[in-house]
């Protein structure tokens, strides 16, 4: 009796130990998972300096850490990311050129940079989701291009280039990956819309051709929601987001409702620049220069309709920012300043938070992040 009494109690006491261990292993996988992570990293267009910065992003504390730069032959502008994060396209202005960056997962360092020639000074580009074309629009030329990646590297001449106006500023494709988008910024006022065929490599003019900008807007940069159910365009002149309803069908777009981006008393004053939508879409951002502010708006996410939130102080000039991935952070570059700023987002509100400003190369014109597994 008194063995099977001590064996019952080494049985409990053994079966009482087993959350604890749970717990252990539980707690060792989560540190190692958390070792493993691969970087977070935000590339700066340094156009002033000729080169892509690379910066690391502490997420535990939003501390921004400057790991090196990729020279390249002239001054860059929009970069865009292969969909396997394996390249780094950026658009070479000055040189008409599009440069293509190895990119290592493990440190987010840019080597091995080829390029091909645009044909064009090209003022964004856009990868679309198969890897296999580069979509570009130029400002000063008034085309848009499509250059087949090959092998995860931009070559040749563009395959199809098509004439849109002046003053082009953006192309983005929708989420289907089947039509494109062109917003026109002054006189044009208008966004040219097209269809994308992916499989043939040809960019050609939809029906209706173009959706027209509000009186004075002028449709600088866009977004799609993630539902794919709406778009929201950022006016430069209008200083104001324009929530447009999409047709995935058709591919068309059909504006509904502008909100401005600055107070009453700014509405004649400075210029809008770039847009981003949060991932879970319940919020959207939009950066004013002169008033060097983002706006922040609130998304009904049953009809769309956004509501303004108020304006954040920025670094001077806000050209270009970016939502991180995870939306916890938010980095803004101020052209004006050669300065970044780094934000903590509130998930729930959409607040932002300013953390610190970092000195950079002069004119940083683009910022965009990529956290690796």
């Amino acid at each position: 009796m008194a063995g099977k009494r001590v064996m019952t109690i080494l049985l409990v006491c053994r079966l009482s130990m087993v959350p604890i261990i749970m717990k252990r292993i539980f707690a060792f996988f989560c540190l190692a998972s958390v070792a493993i992570a691969g970087p977070t990293i935000v590339y700066v267009s340094e156009s002033g300096e000729k080169c892509v910065a690379v910066w690391s992003l502490d997420e535990s504390s939003g501390e921004l850490t400057r790991l090196g730069e990729a020279r390249l032959p002239g001054a860059p502008g929009s970069l865009a990311i292969s969909p396997d994060r394996r390249h780094l396209y950026a658009s070479v202005r000055s040189a008409k050129q599009f440069a293509t960056l190895d990119v290592d997962a493990k440190t987010g360092a840019l080597s091995n940079p080829t390029y091909a020639d645009a044909g064009f000074n090209a003022a964004y580009v856009f990868a679309d989701q198969t890897g296999r074309w580069l979509l570009a629009a130029s400002y000063s030329e008034g085309v848009v291009g499509l250059s087949a990646i090959k092998e995860g590297r931009v070559t040749g001449l563009p395959v199809a280039t098509l004439e849109t106006g002046k003053k082009a500023h953006c192309i983005q494709l929708d989420p289907a990956n089947r039509f494109a988008f062109v917003p026109h910024v002054g006189e044009l006022n208008k966004v040219e819309q097209l269809r994308f065929d992916a499989q043939a490599g040809t960019l050609t003019r939809n029906t209706p051709p173009h959706l027209p900008g509000g009186v004075g807007e002028g449709p600088r940069h866009m977004q799609f929601h993630p539902s794919g159910k709406w778009a929201y365009f950022v006016n430069e002149q209008g200083k104001s987001v324009t929530l447009c309803d999409y047709d995935a069908k058709k591919g068309t777009l059909k504006a509904r409702r502008s909100v401005p981006t600055v107070p009453e008393d700014w509405r004649d004053k400075g210029s809008c620049a770039d847009i981003h939508v949060s991932a879970d879409g319940c919020f959207v951002y939009a950066s004013n220069r002169g008033h060097d502010s983002l706006a922040v708006f609130t998304v009904n996410l049953q009809t769309g309709e956004l509501t303004p939130n108020g304006q954040t102080p920025t670094e001077k000039t806000p050209r270009s920012f970016c939502l991180v991935p995870g939306d916890q952070f938010l980095v803004s570059a101020g052209e004006g300043s050669h300065r970044l700023i780094v934000f903590r987002r509130h998930a729930g509100t959409g607040a932002l938070t300013p953390l610190k400003s970092y000195d950079c190369g002069k004119g940083p014109a683009w910022v965009t992040s990529v956290k690796f597994d």
